[in-house]
């Protein structure tokens, strides 16, 4: 569930992703999610070999699959507590790749503020992000996700 947004024209196109704050960790979750749900959309265009590639880049050749299957599983846990369609931006869209959707600031901000503790506002970011279902599986695959990289950084 889970669709192109054209931020052109789009009303959920939301603002430019460098007002937000986010670091180096969470746009590589957002290129990554990106392509994985172009990939889910559109088999054809490649996206899950893109999301690959990009995970790569980020953490090496011996991670990315890894951090691969981590992304994936914070998408699905995503998916299945979501009733209505994920919009995104896509990557390879010069005019969409520096533009946020709404659902895509509520995944960024909530793994953004896991990520520094900020547990309270990780929670109402994921409850808006599944439409106000229980958040807890999609917060534990961020978790998951948070403690994957940790590990990978300590390996370094």
């Amino acid at each position: 569930m889970a669709g192109p947004a054209d931020n052109r024209h789009s009303k959920n196109a939301a603002r430019d992703i460098q007002a937000y704050g986010f670091d180096r960790e969470d746009l590589a979750l957002l290129s990554t999610s990106r392509h994985i749900f172009d990939g889910l959309t559109h088999p054809d265009r490649g996206g899950w070999k893109r999301a690959q590639v990009v995970c790569a880049q980020h953490y090496g050749a011996e991670a990315a699959e890894q951090v691969l299957s981590a992304t994936v599983d914070v998408i699905e846990a995503m998916r299945c507590l979501r009733t209505s369609a994920f919009t995104y931006g896509r990557e390879d869209c010069a005019c969409c790749r520096y533009k946020l959707t709404q659902e895509e600031r509520l995944l960024i901000a909530a793994f953004h503020n896991l990520r520094r503790r900020k547990r309270s506002r990780s929670f109402v970011q994921a409850l808006l992000l599944v439409e106000g279902t229980d958040p807890a599986r999609l917060l534990v695959a961020l978790e998951m996700l948070d403690y994957l990289l940790f590990e990978l950084r300590g390996a370094c």
